[in-house]
């Protein structure tokens, strides 16, 4: 057992040799305040491998997930703040966890046009932390986060309709646009997507398509520049 233990802590654990669990966790907080992450992880690790009986082992793992995600490894930050809200569900510091697999997930979802399962994940996860936590500055924050990923995949959406008008295939195009109007009609991408579904019926030759979708940009979102372009376009005519 000693030799597991010693394995375990050694390479950049010998510099801890001999500290007890407070003050390894001094020395983690205080790398963690001048942003040496990895360095505030190794001490933190050392806690919890040496000493699992620290009635502080909460803060410790707390701290250890929030180094992670300082350093930029936003799965390891999410592993360690889930590994916190099983051990630790009653804890009073488990809507900071909540929050943290809420921004990690934000964290890892990746820009267009790459797949965004991370960004489908962040708003499930972001939502569960807004009902479970109503009320508390983190559940606000995880609703900000959930409507700036729903904002990115009503862009994705957007750009792919877009794609497909583009290259005259007007018929994907208004799949696309009808998608976004649909699943995302409180975002700025759902008039842009009427005023597609537009032009896209226009050039087919589908008039009463084309005018249906036109009452429908102006009824719904009058204020938006799509529909002020709209009754400019009229007006001209």
């Amino acid at each position: 057992m000693t030799l597991l233990v010693a394995a375990a802590c050694g390479g950049a654990g010998n510099r801890y040799q001999g500290m007890d669990a407070e003050a390894l966790y001094r020395v983690a907080t205080e790398e963690y305040a001048e942003n040496e992450f990895a360095n505030a992880a190794d001490a933190l690790d050392r806690i919890l491998i040496a000493y699992a009986d620290w009635e502080r082992l909460p803060d410790a793992r707390m701290l250890l997930a929030h180094a992670h995600y300082g350093d930029g490894d936003y799965l390891t930050a999410r592993s360690e703040y889930v590994r916190f809200l099983d051990r630790y569900g009653g804890h009073e510091d488990a809507v900071v966890a909540a929050l943290g697999v809420c921004r990690s997930l934000a964290a890892l979802s990746p820009d267009m046009p790459r797949d965004q399962v991370f960004t489908r994940d962040a708003i499930t996860v972001c939502r569960n932390v807004l009902l479970d936590y109503q009320g508390t500055r983190q559940a606000l924050d995880a609703a900000g986060l959930a409507n700036s990923m729903r904002l990115k995949l009503a862009e994705k959406e957007y750009l792919t309709a877009d794609f497909y008008f583009r290259r005259k295939l007007y018929f994907s195009a208004i799949k696309y646009y009808e998608f976004v109007v649909d699943l995302f009609a409180e975002t700025d991408f759902a008039p842009k997507s009427l005023a597609g579904i537009y032009y896209s019926n226009v050039a087919i030759g589908y008039e009463d398509e084309a005018e249906a979708a036109k009452l429908r940009l102006l009824e719904r979102y009058p204020e938006s520049p799509e529909a002020a372009s709209m009754r400019s376009n009229a007006s001209g005519s």
